[in-house]
């Protein structure tokens, strides 16, 4: 590679420009100036093909920013989701060759922890980016999440790396978290019969069923698969469920909290208007007294003139 090029890719690899891979972690609402300064700052320091680069940054599509932002802010949850990826594309492979849907099972539960635990994660970082955290925002993050760790090695590489430029979607297997499984099958399943294959190129013999084995572990590998997406589904419902029962128990008590200080507030006028009226009776008291004293002294006085 020559020194050009290599001062084209920058820092970032995979031709960005240096600094442009924290700039996909940034929400549409910080993207645009971080990355104008940014160009600006290269365009300062001589790279001016550097800041070409980087003005010709697009911001990543749909979610695809708060992906790259999890990968940055939590590399070891992101980690567990990867490894729960790869368990889950072994037991396809597994399934598929008829060992049975154990593996598949277990993948799938470990995946889905994995993607709830980023997506816990995702809440505040949205936040910050100045993102509605709504439930079916959070929804959409998980699933995505399950889609790029079962997705294809481009799509997982640039999750790892944070630098997703756009959503992350199924790959070509059947399932809605289930990428390539098929494309994922052994080598030796494939090379096993290549000699005959050879031997027969030049007629090819005639179409012949797959064997009861394959067909029921794609039979297995699909039900996993529909299951999955309902058990998904039924998550995110539950999970929306809670969240609407959590924002009217937080509405319930702000309403609460809003009429406790109105009362607070109403007692505190009244008491208010109470040690006034108490002021004031007490100065009409005192000038009472006062006047008392003045006309018993007066009294006294005439008393003693006619004595």
């Amino acid at each position: 590679m020559s020194r050009r090029k290599a001062a084209a890719r920058g820092a970032d690899g995979d031709g960005l420009p240096a600094g442009a891979g924290a700039l996909l972690a940034l929400s549409a609402a910080e993207f645009t100036a971080a990355r104008n300064a940014l160009a600006a700052e290269r365009a300062a320091a001589g790279d001016r093909s550097g800041a070409d680069a980087l003005r010709r940054l697009r911001h990543p599509v749909g979610l695809a920013w708060i992906l790259n932002r999890l990968a940055r802010a939590e590399p070891a949850r992101l980690a567990a989701l990867l490894e729960a990826g790869d368990a889950l594309r072994a037991g396809q492979r597994a399934a598929l060759e008829g060992k049975g849907s154990a593996g598949l099972r277990a993948g799938e539960d470990a995946l889905r922890a994995a993607a709830r635990a980023l997506r816990e994660a995702a809440a505040p970082l949205l936040a910050d980016g100045g993102r509605a955290v709504a439930p079916q925002v959070l929804a959409r993050v998980e699933l995505l999440l399950r889609l790029a760790a079962t997705g294809d090695d481009s799509t997982r590489d640039a999750l790892r790396r944070g630098q997703l430029s756009r959503e992350p979607g199924p790959g070509p297997g059947e399932g809605p978290f289930v990428a390539g499984a098929p494309a994922a099958l052994p080598a030796r399943t494939r090379t096993r019969r290549e000699p005959a294959r050879e031997a027969r190129r030049a007629a090819p013999p005639p179409r012949r069923e797959a064997p009861a084995r394959d067909r029921a572990g794609e039979a297995a590998l699909r039900r996993a698969e529909r299951q999955a997406a309902a058990r998904a589904r039924a998550e995110a419902k539950r999970a929306a469920q809670v969240e609407r029962e959590r924002e009217r128990e937080r509405v319930a008590a702000a309403r609460a909290l809003a009429r406790a200080e109105a009362e607070v507030e109403r007692r505190r006028t009244a008491l208010t208007s109470a040690e006034d009226a108490v002021r004031t009776a007490r100065a009409r008291l005192t000038s009472a007294e006062a006047e008392v004293a003045r006309r018993r002294a007066a009294h006294a006085a005439v008393e003693r003139e006619r004595s």
